[in-house]
């Protein structure tokens, strides 16, 4: 099963992009770190809000985020092995690389900010 429930930045019944157009842009621009923190954008074992959709999504993986600098959101929930590991190398590679990391400290060091502000009043 492959469930590309978006895929780029469509207007509401374009079609989304293809696995191969994410791959470029994953490629391309640094993903944002926020994203971290809704399942690390490959989510082994995503929760279903009904056990419908549980079952139908049985076995699933869910691919899940969006970039820092162009918005290229994705949300793809799939059990096929060849697109997981496309998806997860194609992941794995963009959070290696070195622009990412920076995100990704600026992003730790602003939540320590807020938090240590938080904790002032």
């Amino acid at each position: 099963m492959l469930d590309i429930q978006s895929n780029g930045s469509k207007w509401c019944g374009q079609e989304p992009d293809s696995i191969g157009e994410l791959v470029q842009v994953l490629n391309k621009y640094a993903l944002d770190p926020t994203f971290e923190n809704y399942g690390n954008f490959v989510n082994h074992n995503p929760q279903w809000i009904s056990q419908e959709i549980a079952e139908k999504y049985q076995g699933c993986l869910k691919f899940f985020g969006n970039f820092s600098s162009i918005s290229h959101v994705f949300n793809i929930i799939t059990d096929e092995p060849e697109v997981i590991q496309i998806l997860t190398d194609a992941i794995n590679k963009n959070i290696q690389t070195n622009e990412y990391q920076v995100l990704r400290n600026y992003y730790i060091e602003d939540e320590q900010r807020k938090t240590n502000a938080r904790n002032i009043i």
